[in-house]
């Protein structure tokens, strides 16, 4: 099992382990990504990974719905609002 420092990191593009996640459209990986990050508090972990951009600029939520994977990208855009209405 991975730790929560493994979901932060970057890789040559910019990328993490999320936007993989999300372009492959593997829902059940990125719901274990995301829900196993605190999704509250001063420093929310769930809300900084989501709001990650590659060096193309794109989030992991653009990048699943460039891919077609759109519950995927609703999934992740929604949890956003969420976090960002109560942070």
């Amino acid at each position: 099992m991975s730790n929560n420092s493994d979901h932060f990191s970057i890789d040559s593009s910019g990328r993490t382990r999320l936007f993989y996640a999300a372009e492959e459209g593997n829902i059940d990986k990125v719901r274990s990504i995301i829900f196993s990050l605190a999704g509250t508090g001063l420093s929310c972990q769930r809300l900084s990974l989501i709001r990650i951009e590659d060096k193309s600029g794109l989030t992991a939520a653009d990048v699943a719905k460039q891919a077609g994977n759109n519950e995927i990208s609703d999934l992740l855009r929604s949890e956003f609002v969420r976090m960002e209405y109560y942070e």
